[in-house]
């Protein structure tokens, strides 16, 4: 049984023309999902859902990413559900994502998986982010079969995981929270890499001229995360080298948007 996970906090028309979009391909998914969880961090704008498979769960308090997803993982863990998905509601899963992530840890020993996360837009800073792997996860070398980390969007973990590793809510926005979640489960178990399993993230870009001040803040919103990992994790590895868009895989992949 697998479960998907989504945390949102809904300000604006498109922060629902988005989730609209990925309801929509959830709904498309090859292999449904037995359990979806819409976790609303008392968002400022009210909306109603145009689909009933998702169990939208209405925050009172806003608390950040971190608390709305251990909301849906207290739930997911209580119907039983064996392997948790998680991914935001900016996020275009391909039709095949939960098959390949699910069935990634149904037939490995690995704890927890990543994906391959790429830009949904065609700005310069989605084309930045794709070959930063801003939103990528880190290969543990030399095989690049297991992830140092993986952030949030495309992401699973099996139960007993999940149990064991929540989020750490003092992580009040989305930055971090997922880092210091892989690198404690990483003291006791394994995150495998599973690169067919391939996820589209829309950072909102509309041209070239107005996205310049929201890809500054964005990396300002990372970098304010930053004191609490430290705080948990003294010692940090980081080496661009290790991302998971190297050569041809990430130049194929990228010319095969959904449909």
């Amino acid at each position: 049984m697998s479960a998907l996970i989504i945390p949102c906090y809904i300000k604006s028309q498109w922060d629902i023309n988005c989730l609209y979009r990925l309801l929509e391909s959830v709904q498309n998914q090859t292999r449904k999902f037995d359990k979806v969880y819409l976790v609303d961090d008392a968002s400022p704008l009210k909306y109603e859902l145009p689909y009933d498979f998702a169990e939208h769960i209405l925050l009172n308090e806003n608390g950040g990413p971190a608390r709305a997803r251990n909301t849906g993982i207290e739930r997911a863990l209580a119907s039983g559900i064996e392997h948790l998905l998680f991914t935001d509601h900016d996020c275009i899963p391909e039709k095949d994502w939960n098959d390949q992530m699910t069935g990634f840890l149904e037939q490995t020993s690995f704890a927890a998986v990543g994906g391959m996360t790429y830009s949904w837009g065609n700005t310069i800073y989605d084309y930045y982010h794709n070959i930063n792997g801003t939103l990528a996860g880190k290969w543990l070398l030399p095989d690049k079969k297991e992830l140092w980390y993986m952030p949030s969007l495309n992401f699973g973990m099996k139960a007993f995981a999940a149990e064991e590793f929540p989020f750490d809510e003092r992580f009040p926005t989305a930055a971090g929270e997922d880092v210091d979640l892989c690198l404690r489960l990483r003291s006791k178990y394994r995150i495998g890499f599973c690169p067919t399993a391939t996820l589209w993230h829309d950072y909102g870009y509309k041209n070239a001229f107005t996205g310049f001040r929201k890809f500054v803040n964005l990396f300002k919103k990372y970098k304010s995360s930053s004191a609490t990992v430290y705080e948990g994790h003294t010692v940090l590895m980081w080496d661009s080298s290790e991302s998971i868009y190297k050569g041809n895989m990430y130049e194929s992949n990228l010319q095969t948007k959904i449909q």
